[in-house]
């Protein structure tokens, strides 16, 4: 990495306090958003801050009891809560079309989706329901396949909406400075099946998928309206360590030189990425930072997503979801 990639990575250590905060946020009556991943951590947080806006919300998750549970704790919160629930888990790709297409069935705009979903770390071999690197299949090829049955009907409500209120944010992390070099993706061996390497590598790797298709995406929907950007959300105690096996001394040590924040912090530049009216399609490809400011994407992964990389990998993912369609 570059001198100004550590100083970054460390800098999200201890980012200033944010200066878009839910006084900032517009009033969001009327406006629909879908948050991958809600259920939990900084995504339940999102929810949070999006109903307190009036805005309506519908979660993603892969098991219903937590999501009818999750959904009834936030209607105790906020009364008369525009809530609904989406059936789809992220690792299997058989399961994106008709939690989706449910979906769609009773919704007829989208101002936004929140890519906030992920694993981090699990054992070494996890795979997904289809054979994919763990962290390959829930992070990525899950993500792109649920964005595909959305593509319609964000784009619909682009047409309608505010210049460059409609949104899709991919959630990264500055994980992504730990890919592989040259571009941040291992061609030669994509789904680790050959390759031993620690989980960060792997993760990594996810998360500089998701920096791709945030530029990617636009590029392939040129005039469509809609805004998309990814982001590290921040440093964050939150359930994806839950895989985490380290020894209590290291946890220590790694609190004093890059302390864990509180999962509410991380909903700051999420929504920063979502709401921000600095932000626009000219910008779409933006990675944003904690807790609301525009960082910088290792070089050789920049490069790669507006080269022959970018083109190589939406052919792949395209490949790989196809029989899901």
């Amino acid at each position: 990495m570059a001198l100004a990639d550590w100083c970054q990575f460390f800098g999200h250590s201890r980012p200033p306090a944010p200066d878009f905060v839910d006084k900032d946020y517009p009033d969001l009556t009327g406006k629909v958003y879908l948050v991958t991943g809600g259920v939990t951590g900084i995504g339940y947080e999102v929810v949070k801050k999006l109903l307190g806006k009036n805005a309506k919300v519908w979660i993603l998750g892969r098991n219903q009891g937590k999501l009818d549970t999750c959904v009834e704790g936030l209607k105790k919160e906020f009364p008369g809560a525009q809530l609904g629930t989406v059936l789809v888990d992220l690792a299997d790709l058989s399961t994106v079309k008709p939690g989706i297409q449910e979906f769609l069935k009773k919704e007829t705009k989208l101002n936004g989706i929140i890519h906030n979903a992920g694993v981090m770390g699990p054992p070494a071999g996890s795979k997904s329901k289809q054979g994919y690197e763990l962290q390959l299949g829930t992070n990525n090829i899950g993500p792109f396949l649920v964005q595909k049955f959305l593509d319609d009907i964000i784009i619909a409500t682009a047409k309608k909406e505010p210049e460059n209120t409609v949104r899709i944010l991919w959630v990264a992390s500055s994980g992504h400075f730990f890919s592989p070099a040259n571009g941040g993706i291992l061609w030669e061996d994509l789904n680790f099946e050959h390759t031993k390497s620690s989980w960060m590598y792997k993760y990594g790797q996810s998360k500089a998928i998701d920096v791709y298709l945030s530029y990617l995406w636009a590029k392939k929907h040129p005039g469509s309206g809609v805004v998309s950007v990814t982001c590290h959300p921040g440093n964050l105690s939150t359930e994806l360590q839950r895989y985490m096996n380290v020894p209590g001394w290291a946890l220590s040590l790694g609190q004093l030189l890059m302390p864990l924040h509180p999962a509410y912090m991380g909903a700051f530049t999420e929504l920063f990425a979502v709401l921000s009216p600095g932000i626009t399609t000219k910008d779409s490809g933006t990675y944003v930072i904690p807790w609301g400011k525009i960082g910088r994407i290792r070089q050789d992964i920049k490069d790669g997503m507006k080269g022959d990389n970018g083109e190589k990998l939406w052919t792949y993912l395209e490949k790989q979801v196809a029989p899901y369609e």
